[in-house]
């Protein structure tokens, strides 16, 4: 038994409507993943600062405000000439 052709091709259209369908909830999904992701980084990126601004005030307390040594070459403010 043959199928009529004309079914056949709404058959096929709506089955490319599905898949596209189904492509754009995956990809909302995905986007949906993703600014969660950038929301987070935010928020922790806000949070690492605070860290850094406690860890310096701390470090400035147990030094008593002293200069802390380092391994770093020192700065000369002394210009240089070349001749």
């Amino acid at each position: 038994m043959k199928m009529p052709i004309l079914h056949r091709t709404r058959r096929q259209r709506r089955q490319e409507g599905m898949a596209v369908i189904a492509v754009m909830a995956l990809l909302s999904l995905v986007l949906v993943f993703v600014a969660g992701n950038l929301r987070a980084i935010h928020s922790l990126s806000g949070e690492l600062r605070l860290l850094e601004k406690q860890q310096k005030q701390r470090l400035q307390a147990a030094t008593g405000g002293a200069r802390v040594i380092t391994n770093s070459l020192p700065v000369s403010n002394v210009p240089t000439t070349l001749k």
